[in-house]
């Protein structure tokens, strides 16, 4: 095995030498890698992960005006990501075990106008998925993974960002995976 540098300054090397700094079949074969890792049927590399965040947003159909639920501690990059496409944050209640999104809390909430929920795992730890995608399904509310922080995570073989209508990853430095 090499070491990580030198595999590093290979991987560079060959972007460079390709011109393909944007896309390109190192972006491919980094999307078939990752998803097939999480479990995933396909992946989409984006620029950040909040641009992850706004596009899945946006495709689940939050409009401007509409409502989307998240949690207070760590919601900034959804807030950020809500805002950008009209519609207003509801955050909901946590889990004071885990600090995770409450499903108690979640189901006690009026849903009305709600148009996506971003369920956001912290610190490797993943939330309760199948509680709140349960609430979420009862209202025909599309569930967004925010897997920033779970990277790898998994729970009963499935991984972080599956079990969503979208997982969102960010690979920033300051990340777990960092």
């Amino acid at each position: 095995n090499a070491p990580l540098g030198s595999l590093l300054d290979a991987a560079l090397s060959r972007v460079r030498e390709s011109g393909y700094y944007i896309l390109g079949p190192e972006v491919t074969q980094f999307e078939q890698e990752f998803a097939a890792y999480c479990g995933a049927a396909h992946c989409v590399a984006v620029g950040n992960g909040t641009d992850a965040l706004e596009i899945s947003l946006r495709a689940v159909g939050v409009t401007p005006g509409s409502q989307v639920v998240s949690v207070a501690n760590a919601s900034m990059y959804a807030t950020i990501a809500t805002l950008s496409v009209g519609a207003t944050p509801l955050y909901v209640d946590l889990d004071p075990q885990t600090l995770l999104m409450s499903p108690a809390a979640l189901s006690t909430l009026d849903l009305r106008g709600v148009r996506a929920i971003v369920v956001t795992h912290l610190y490797g730890q993943l939330a309760d998925v199948d509680a709140i995608r349960k609430i979420a399904d009862a209202h025909a509310i599309p569930l967004i993974e925010d897997c920033a922080q779970a990277h790898g995570a998994r729970d009963r073989g499935q991984g972080a960002g599956t079990r969503g209508h979208t997982g969102c990853f960010s690979f920033y430095p300051t990340k777990n995976l960092g």
